[in-house]
């Protein structure tokens, strides 16, 4: 694709490697990754120097790049029969991520989506983000952003798919911790361990309880240890049964006699009970 202006000897348009939705409302994607990528309409790159010019020519145009559905901005052959190009989100800023050990290098953009958009990420109708870009054609780099859209047919070669399922549990976890609707990846996961750490918590507990329950009714703890025989338990299970094993009974509980007493001429005595 290239651009129908001045420019055109200069550079040229591509649809750049799309970006997975990786939270079926994301609020931060991938827009271009970092280094050469091989895509349908050739390779491009993206260092430093290319990042750095794409965010400067963002910020001195100084309005929002649209995201689309199905690149209908370019129109011609993209566009929709109707001739209309609604918007699926804004991208209102970009930002580079620098290579790491994560491999999440890349041009990255936070997006305000619509929400018809939101309605169709939940429901997967739409997987890919494709990026279209302003490659200059003597070194191949990146330089500016012209839009991007949801599409299912991204331009990459190879392009991986998706990560469904992981999707889809992200989302499900929102519902369950009654997140709002807006929480990203990151704050799914932490409220989930958040959670699941509490009621992990609150199972130990339950079981030291009842370890501790026992050793009470086998007379081998007093009511004043309870807390530290407690603490002891949900620290060292394995402690604690050694401990309690090997622990004398130092409290009578339930019904028990005496032995006989006799007189002292010989004759046996009442019983006494202790209760």
């Amino acid at each position: 694709m290239t651009k129908g202006n001045a420019e055109r000897d200069t550079r040229e348009m591509t649809a750049l490697r799309s970006a997975e939705l990786t939270d079926p409302l994301p609020r931060e994607v991938l827009l271009v990754p970092w280094g050469e990528v091989n895509s349908a309409n050739g390779t491009f790159v993206l260092d430093e120097e290319a990042a750095q010019a794409v965010i400067e020519a963002f910020a001195a145009h100084g309005t929002d790049i649209p995201i689309d559905y199905e690149h209908q901005t370019l129109g011609g052959s993209y566009a929709s029969p109707s001739g209309r190009a609604p918007a699926a989100g804004w991208v209102k800023q970009l930002s580079l991520k620098h290579p790491s050990a994560d491999g999440n290098a890349g041009l990255y953009a936070t997006v305000e989506w619509t929400e018809p958009a939101r309605a169709q990420l939940a429901a997967r109708e739409y997987r890919y983000l494709s990026p279209v870009a302003m490659v200059r054609k003597c070194d191949r780099k990146v330089v500016s952003l012209h839009s991007a859209a949801l599409t299912n047919k991204p331009a990459i070669v190879g392009m991986r798919p998706i990560v469904n399922r992981m999707a889809e549990a992200v989302g499900q976890l929102r519902e369950q911790l009654g997140l709002d609707a807006q929480a990203d990846a990151e704050t799914v996961v932490v409220a989930a361990c958040e959670r699941v750490t509490a009621l992990t918590d609150a199972a130990r507990r339950n079981v030291a309880e009842s370890y501790v329950l026992a050793a009470m009714e086998a007379g081998k703890l007093t009511e004043s240890q309870r807390e530290w025989a407690l603490a002891l338990a949900m620290r060292d299970p394995a402690e604690f049964a050694a401990w309690q094993a090997a622990a004398p009974v130092v409290v009578s509980v339930g019904r028990s006699e005496v032995p006989a007493r006799h007189d002292a001429d010989g004759v046996r005595g009442d019983r006494e009970r202790i209760v």
